[in-house]
């Protein structure tokens, strides 16, 4: 007679294995994100948006950097996750390896930030003996830094994206994996939000540098 399936047998495998219980719920999460389920996305956010946030904090070394690792890693989550192969490991080290790339590549854009930013201020100079022009421009330009950090992060990210990485509105859409208006929306408010905190004290010190 051939034995029956003992139906304890999984359980008491997982059991074995604390981790199995864990990779077959956050494989589920998955399967339920391919389906379009928002509520998995936030079930897996509350799950490894802290451990994910810790991984990118050491490789970008600040914090609004890794709040925004985060962000597009669960970005790519919602949009890509039909990628997610089930045969080739578990979400979770398919999430980490995500957060990483995510993380370097975020540093290598801050990095042709700066680089271009060195590139304008080596354009910007000028002559030794026109200390109140060159005053000026230093001005302007540490209170535009500032100013672009008072930013939210999904305003600062949409407009590094069109202005530094120059992309169109459409290519900045698509990078976000957000609709076309909210892209248009975000680098508006983006503008809007640098005016309001750099017209006054632009204008002053203009006039400053000027008189």
């Amino acid at each position: 007679m051939a034995e029956l399936e003992d139906p304890n047998a999984q359980r008491r495998a997982e059991d074995a294995d604390p981790n199995a219980q864990r990779r077959a719920e956050d494989a589920a999460l998955m399967a339920r994100i391919v389906a379009r389920d928002e509520s998995a996305v936030e079930a897996l956010y509350a799950r490894y948006a802290g451990p994910l946030y810790s991984l990118a904090y050491q490789v970008t070394g600040a914090e609004r950097f890794a709040q925004d690792v985060v962000q597009e890693t669960f970005v790519a989550v919602w949009r890509d996750a039909a990628r997610f192969d089930p045969s080739r490991g578990a979400p979770g080290p398919w999430l980490f390896s995500l957060a990483r790339h995510k993380a370097i590549d975020l540093v290598r854009r801050e990095q042709n930030v700066r680089k271009r930013t060195v590139d304008m201020d080596l354009e910007l100079e000028v002559a030794d003996d026109d200390v109140d022009r060159e005053a000026w421009l230093r001005i302007r330009r540490d209170r535009v830094r500032a100013a672009v950090g008072e930013l939210t992060p999904l305003q600062r990210r949409a407009l590094e994206l069109a202005f530094f990485g120059g992309l169109t509105h459409v290519e900045v859409a698509e990078q976000l994996g957000i609709p076309l208006g909210t892209a248009k929306t975000r680098i508006r408010s983006a503008l809007l939000r640098l005016r309001d905190i750099l017209g006054d004290s632009v204008s002053e010190a203009a006039g400053g540098a000027t008189s």
